[in-house]
């Protein structure tokens, strides 16, 4: 595929307003943030009452393989088509435009809205309500879809593979992964991150959970794959609005960033909302290769107390709302606090990516936990 345009705050206006999405006299109130986590530009538009998020996969013209930007595009299509999807349908942005040529799409979220982080870090609280309003969500989604045959196929069609949770670096999970390990991907490694996978390997136990999570992993619903704080928007005035929609068939969440979307297991889903959750506990400690982990946990400025009842809370609206998965997925809770477990490892690669002295940092208190959550998931789901 032959990319033309490669955007670039010089030239990322001109764009917008060729196709149509801004005008020239919108420039002037224009407010942009460079969104380093995911490669959009996201931008305010005050008189719209909007943002608008640009994504375009980044470095293209070596990635000529990769789908996801399309992937994303045709998940929305297809949503917006199935009537009997409409809550699933209403957790996604409204797309405004997709250039195929260029792999770019655009899509808005309402301007009075925020994100679940950024919610979380302004009030330096955890409104038990919050939680349990993003439990029913995620459980709701998952039941509207589940064993949904017209939405296994379309899934099913757009992904590469089944093993939608393997590590996204060479990891020696089995023979299967390692014989599609990509130069690509060699290249892209930051050369600490093979420390910890060094680390990761010569843990037997943690590498066995890991590889059986990963083949044995259920295909039954459609999941976002990649929950995190930052990509889940919530109106501003969410508890006056979350009465007025409990009897109706829309989310008041939206989310965004489903191109790692699959016909896959729920409890991945649930996992990596409660890993949020985790992280701020995590990321509140003092980590420093002089003191020792447990003191660092002790020294937590928001304690595990702190975020627990979010995380009881998220856990107990998702089944009282869908009771019906642990009569079909019987180790479904226990998956759960495993997925957090995988969950970790992938935000320590990608610190590794993007921030490797954090990541250095993070390493030793992140694979700590990690073993914990895979290893011993009993214990957690005592919380």
């Amino acid at each position: 595929m032959f990319v033309t345009i490669h955007l670039k705050f010089k030239n990322l206006f001109s764009y917008l307003i060729s196709v149509g999405i801004c005008k020239k006299d919108d420039l002037d109130d224009l407010k942009v943030d460079v969104n380093s986590k995911s490669f959009d530009w996201v931008i305010d538009i005050p008189q719209n009452q909007e943002k608008l998020f640009v994504k375009q996969t980044p470095d293209y013209k070596s990635l000529d393989h990769d789908v996801r930007i399309e992937k994303e595009w045709k998940l929305y299509n297809f949503l917006q088509s199935h009537k009997n999807l409409d809550y699933a349908s209403s957790l996604t942005p409204e797309v405004l435009h997709f250039d195929e040529s260029n792999s770019i799409l655009i899509y808005k979220c309402p301007n009075d809205s925020i994100t679940l982080q950024s919610f979380y870090e302004n009030q330096e609280a955890f409104p038990i309500a919050l939680a349990e309003l993003l439990g029913t969500t995620l459980a709701k989604l998952h039941s509207q879809t589940m064993s949904f045959q017209e939405c296994h196929t379309f899934l099913t069609e757009l992904e590469e593979s089944k093993l939608n949770y393997q590590l996204p670096y060479p990891d020696s999970l089995s023979d299967y992964l390692i014989s599609r390990i990509e130069p690509e991907s060699l290249k892209k490694t930051q050369a600490v991150s093979w420390r910890f996978l060094g680390i990761f390997q010569q843990s037997d136990a943690v590498r066995e959970i890991v590889t059986e999570l990963v083949l044995n992993h259920r295909h039954c619903c459609l999941t976002h794959n990649n929950i995190q704080f930052h990509k889940i928007f919530i109106p501003r005035h969410w508890e006056k609005l979350e009465s007025e929609i409990q009897d109706t068939d829309k989310s008041l969440i939206k989310i965004i960033d489903w191109e790692a979307c699959s016909w896959g297991d729920p409890a991945c889903d649930l996992g990596k909302a409660i890993l949020g959750y985790f992280l701020f506990w995590l990321n509140s400690m003092i980590v420093h290769p002089a003191i020792d982990i447990k003191k660092s946990i002790q020294l937590a400025t928001i304690p595990l107390e702190v975020v627990r009842p979010s995380i009881v809370a998220i856990t107990k609206a998702y089944i009282n709302t869908y009771p019906k998965i642990l009569e079909d997925y019987p180790d479904f809770l226990k998956r759960v606090v495993q997925f957090a477990g995988l969950g970790l490892i992938y935000q320590l690669l990608a610190e590794f990516q993007l921030q490797p002295e954090i990541a250095l940092s993070h390493q030793g208190l992140y694979f700590f936990i990690a073993t914990q959550l895979l290893c011993k998931p009993e214990k957690f789901l005592s919380i």
